[in-house]
């Protein structure tokens, strides 16, 4: 390209530097915007490193999070500094422009988060600046949000709120007809795709863990542990929405197999339900942090014209429901508006368009790091999985009827001989924590009779609890909370489905995973038409037989997990009432079993299962509302004031009467004036 032209043609170019990827528009003064197709051999955007701490040995950091620290990534076959990484990124982004363009690149705006540090900032310049991309400015993702959003003509204030793959951000920003101005961020690390993610994985691991032991989840190379992240992704997409454009239903069930290749694989599902109970705190504390920036700011919510939704993350069902009433308008970005929005800063840099308001301050008002200590959701839960069998063999009957995968000490000499002694070894532990826990039910009379060995579906269980303590006392009385009896009263026939109140619901036959085994007898007419009630079938009794094992030993999420296995194989059975009734019972008696804050995590997810399948159930309101409180009173002893807060207006969602509840308010608005006369700043 001769200097002559070179000074004649010119383009600008925005970029959103985003953490699984790139998104680049390029565009002359009064020319039209053109996208920018990157290379399919791109960097890594993500990677697999050790865990420093935590159940997931491993973590998925992004090259993004990367920048200015030092690190390397593997790429073509060698190891590259990330920094490199990135100077290579942007030549090609450049040498791209100028190709497609015919004209060299005279000013380029990137988009960061405002949390972006002045290391990583600097990082980004340097790396641009050596590719050839000079001068090169950086906005915050917010504020291109907003001019991507906008026009010359437009103006208003506008919440912006991103959730990608790193976290959440959200800003403030007033527009007034092409020139904006931030008002304020805030933001934070743990919530987000990765957080989201990562989550799904650590219940994959509590389950291998819990199934096969430690062996089972270490040794695995980054590549499987990344094609898993891409799995966990899937079913976490599958379960909140269909991406844009796609036109995927929802649905109410995900599967996700696992195979680390340390014994046969299994398969672990999600359900809607589930999923749901763990985002909602999660979108609950961004809806905190929002109001607390439109305070600080000095802006009421009503003043808020538009709610701009950016970032993946926003693609959620439960997220946009979670976040409405923020703006008097919700608006949803399309994946390219915080390129569209830096490139129309460059535009406006270079001579194009209206003025931009102190296109410098664009960089500035950086967003202080959150402190590890308050960058946390104490209340968090665990997402809860199930375990269950791998699909059918290929040998299945001829009529349809899904048949036993072959799980006996036969198979386990086959495996031998074939030289896969992992598997085989594997094989034989489930046959014996399965033997065993029989034998503990026969043993107590709980057990399934003479010829218990018939199991209704042919399928063996696999679930968390498989690795029972034999040793365990058997008992049919769960012993671990008052009001908390298996034997409850039949209550009204709550239909086919789980009654969620989300939706959820499964009728006869439909939504049961794959390879579960074919479900429970139905009621038969008799000879004279009358419908005769069948018992629950052989498995539904052996699963909460073992729930109720489990919960003496003191296994209490192996219990729920046995009880939920038990409410699956009852789907289609005329008593499922009693088996919903036991199964609702399992869950709150492992949640009333301890009232240390370190389980006040797992016993509130467990009722709002509970409560997801039965939300006409007075007792798990109530127990919801009596375990909140307590953690609330445990958190408050142990001065952590602003979580006992959050938890007791938790317990007065569910019983705005709770006894109790005034004189701890009482208490901890004096602690609060205390706090704030030594200089504490409260989130």
């Amino acid at each position: 390209m001769t200097a002559a032209r070179a000074g004649a043609d010119r383009v600008s170019l925005g970029v959103d530097f985003g953490a699984t990827g790139v998104r680049a528009l390029f565009a002359g003064s009064g020319q039209q915007v053109r996208r920018l197709d990157l290379p399919a051999d791109g960097p890594p955007w993500l990677g697999c490193a050790p865990a420093g701490s935590g159940v997931l040995p491993v973590t998925f950091p992004s090259l993004k999070s990367l920048v200015a620290g030092g690190r390397s990534v593997p790429w073509r076959g060698q190891s590259v500094d990330v920094d490199t990484v990135v100077v290579r990124l942007f030549r090609a982004l450049r040498e791209r422009v100028e190709e497609q363009a015919d004209a060299w690149v005279a000013q380029t705006v990137v988009s960061v988060p405002a949390s972006f540090q002045s290391a990583q900032r600097q990082a980004l310049r340097d790396a641009a600046s050596e590719a050839g991309l000079t001068p090169v400015r950086l906005i915050s993702d917010s504020m291109a949000a907003v001019m991507g959003h906008t026009t010359d003509r437009d103006s208003g204030t506008f919440l912006v709120y991103g959730m990608g793959y790193e976290g959440f951000e959200l800003g403030l920003v007033r527009g007034v007809r092409g020139h904006c101005r931030a008002l304020g961020y805030v933001g934070a690390a743990t919530s987000g795709g990765r957080a989201f993610d990562e989550a799904a994985l650590e219940s994959a691991v509590r389950l291998l863990l819990a199934h096969r032991g430690p062996a089972s989840v270490t040794g695995a190379p980054a590549e499987v542990w990344l094609g898993l992240r891409e799995r966990a992704q899937r079913a976490r997409e599958a379960l909140t929405g269909p991406p844009a454009g796609d036109g995927a239903a929802v649905t109410d069930f995900a599967a996700l197999t696992l195979d680390l290749g340390t014994g046969p694989a299994l398969r672990m599902g999600i359900t809607r339900p589930n999923l749901d109970a763990f985002l909602e705190p999660h979108v609950r504390r961004t809806v905190r942090r929002a109001q607390a920036l439109l305070d600080e700011s000095a802006v009421p919510r009503g003043d808020v014209d538009t709610l701009l939704l950016v970032g993946g993350g926003t693609r959620m069902e439960q997220v946009r429901a979670g976040v409405a009433g923020l703006g008097r308008r919700t608006a949803h970005g399309p994946p390219e508006l915080l390129a569209l929005g830096a490139l129309k800063h460059a535009v406006r840099l270079g001579g194009g368009g209206a003025p931009s308001s102190r296109s410098t301050a664009l960089e500035e008002g950086l967003l202080e790091p959150a402190d590890p200590a308050r960058d946390t959701l104490a209340d968090a839960p665990a997402l809860t999985a199930t375990l269950f069998p791998l699909d059918a063999p290929s040998d299945a009957p001829a009529d349809g009827t899904p048949a036993a995968p072959r799980q006996d000490v036969a198979r386990a000499r086959d495996l031998a001989r074939q030289g896969r002694r992992q598997e085989a070894v594997a094989l034989l532990r489930d046959i014996v924590t399965e033997a065993r826990e029989l034998l503990a039910g026969l043993e107590a009379g709980l057990g399934t009779g003479a010829d218990g060995g018939a199991d209704g579906g042919g399928s063996v269980s696999m679930g968390a609890g498989a690795g029972a303590d034999p040793g365990a006392s058997a008992g049919g009385s769960t012993g671990a909370s008052a009001g908390a009896s298996t034997d409850a009263d039949a209550g009204p026939d709550t239909g086919t489905g789980t009654g969620t109140g989300t939706g959820t619901g499964t009728r006869a036959g439909e939504g049961r995973p794959e390879g579960a085994g074919p479900p429970e007898r139905q009621d038969q007419p008799d000879a004279e038409g009358r419908v005769v009630r069948q018992r629950p079938g052989r498995t539904t009794e052996r699963q909460l037989a073992r729930a109720r094992l489990l919960l003496e030993s003191g296994r209490y999420e192996q219990a729920v997990q046995a009880s939920h296995r038990a409410w699956q194989e009852a789907t289609a059975h005329a008593d499922r009432a009693d088996v919903l009734d036991a199964m609702i019972d399992v869950h709150c008696a492992a949640a009333m079993a301890d009232m240390s804050p370190e389980h006040f995590a797992d016993a509130e997810r467990w009722l709002r299962c509970a409560y997801g399948h039965d939300p006409t159930n007075e007792r798990v309101r109530g127990l919801l509302a009596r375990r909140t409180f307590r953690h609330a009173e445990e958190l408050h002893r142990i001065g952590a004031r602003d979580e006992a807060i959050e938890a007791l207006g938790k317990c007065l969602v569910w019983d705005r009467e709770h006894p109790g509840a005034e004189a701890l308010s009482r208490l901890l608005g004096r602690d609060g004036r205390n706090r704030r006369g030594r200089g504490d700043v409260l989130d």
